[in-house]
């Protein structure tokens, strides 16, 4: 029989969050397609807000799904760890999806968190006040997980994550 706490009744507000983030996107990719003004520099300004939005709310369900498995998050970073690494680099999809939702809470402090900084360095992300729009750790990091940049795969990534935690323990 399945622990009671393994029911994941965070996944469906994650769902409405994605869709609604994913329809903003769509609509500022329509916008670029229709304005001959608004091109590709005006859509990743628009854009990197709403990704920044879902890499946080990635990094709440993360956060609360460890809670739901140990029922605190003393350990969190282990639990970050508990996935492959992304080849070609030191740290799994879950540490980038953390490491992007704190970029993008903390990017207009002075300096980020020494654990933030140091996943972005691990995936090669610029984040210092003179990187260009389409070199922000939003859109690299975003590339990395999804080449694409499609907020369902990466949606998938969290949920699989969450899926082996209990699959582990078993």
């Amino acid at each position: 029989m399945a622990h009671y706490r393994r029911f994941d009744y965070r996944v469906e507000s994650l769902n409405q969050i994605i869709i609604g983030l994913n329809t903003s996107i769509k609509s500022l990719q329509k916008k670029m397609e229709e304005e001959n003004w608004y091109d590709g520099i005006w859509f990743l300004e628009e854009a990197e807000p709403v990704y920044g939005l879902a890499f946080i709310a990635f990094q709440n369900y993360i956060i609360g799904s460890i809670k739901d498995f140990s029922t605190n998050t003393n350990n969190k970073v282990n639990y970050y760890k508990k996935e492959p690494n992304l080849i070609g680099f030191e740290r799994s999809s879950i540490e980038l999806i953390i490491g992007l939702a704190n970029y993008f809470k903390h990017k207009d402090d002075k300096v980020l968190h020494d654990h933030t900084r140091l996943i972005l360095e691990s995936f090669n992300l610029k984040y210092d006040n003179e990187t260009f729009i389409d070199e922000t750790p939003i859109f690299m990091g975003l590339a990395i997980l999804n080449d694409k940049w499609n907020l369902f795969d990466v949606f998938k990534i969290v949920i699989n994550w969450r899926e082996n935690l209990w699959n582990e323990e078993s």
